[in-house]
Parts: structure tokens; sequence; C-alpha cells
């Protein structure tokens, strides 16, 4: 384990070499959120924490939900909106307006593409509305595995964990 942060270090080695950073506004990097390992990542954490068990045909989880998943999980400081989002224990209307949420994580293409790419792979099937664990889910699987052993991406990790404590509906997903 280090004794310092590996931002602290990284800044030290620069300054002793006199590094001067340049940036080239032409090529700037995209977004994580549009990198297909990263997100294939997301999903396969999403779908190995919270995909339910289907005898005889394995894990599947509603697709909607494993898209609002990782959509939080990629934006975990949006917990605390998820937490206010449901109704209470009262049984009133939800006391957050989601309708900002919905068309944010219903709207993300990125995921749609990633979702086709994992079920073009066999890492996922459609099952109806569900997805399901495919013939090669050991690759989720192992992404998973490989992201809790290397102690990568935590921040997206404990927010999945976080959203196991939260009732999350397909009505409330779907806005009916």
């Amino acid at each position: 384990m280090p004794d310092r942060p590996a931002i602290q270090a990284l800044s030290e080695l620069l300054q002793s070499g006199h590094a001067k950073p340049k940036v080239r506004t032409e090529r700037l990097m995209p977004a994580a959120i549009y990198d297909l390992d990263y997100r294939m990542l997301v999903i396969a954490a999403a779908f190995e924490i919270h995909a339910k068990a289907l005898p005889p045909f394995g894990r599947r989880i509603h697709a909607t939900k494993l898209k609002f998943l990782q959509f939080v999980a990629i934006r975990p400081w949006l917990l605390p909106v998820m937490e206010a989002w449901g109704p209470s224990d009262k049984e009133e209307e939800p006391s957050f307006s989601a309708q900002d949420v919905r068309r944010g994580f219903l709207g993300d293409r990125m995921y749609d593409a990633v979702v086709a790419f994992l079920v073009a792979r066999g890492a996922l099937e459609w099952m109806g509305s569900h997805l399901a664990a495919g013939l090669h889910a050991e690759l989720l699987t192992q992404l998973y595995a490989g992201a809790v052993g290397n102690e990568l991406f935590a921040a997206e990790r404990k927010a999945l964990n976080d959203l196991t404590r939260i009732k999350v509906t397909i009505r409330m997903l779907e806005g009916l």
C-alpha cells in the first residue's frame, strides 16, 4: 500500500522532471461513460449484484431496471435522490418527481449499444422484457470479479450495493 496518494506521487514526479503539460483541445478524450470497456464493467456489476435466479433459466433482470441501475452506478451522487424517489412507508405518492431522472436513463443510448454488443457476444440474451445470462455469461462474472479483486470502480460497486436497499419498481421506472 503506497504511503501517499497516487495523484500526489504523480504530481511530484512531473514537477521533479520540470514537465510542462500541453492540452490539445482538438484531441480531447470522450467521457468515460462512452467507453465500451467501462460500460461493460458497470453493466456486468449491476447484473452480478442485482440479477435474480429463475430456475431453470438461470439469472435474469428486467431490462429497464438494469438500465436504471447502471445509470445511477455511473452517477453515484444520485443515490440520495433515489432514496427520496420512492413512496414512503405511509404509501403516499413518491416524494420526488422523477421525470428528469427517467428522461436521463431512458435516453441513454450508449447503454442500448453496449447491451446489443453483450447480446451479440452471448453474455446476455433477451427473455421478453428481461435480460438473462447468456451462453457466455462468464464474461460478466469475470469482469465483475476482476474489478472486485483489483479494487477497481469502488464508487460504482458501492452505489450498486447501496441500491439493493432501495425498492425500485418497474412502475416507478416507466412512470406508470
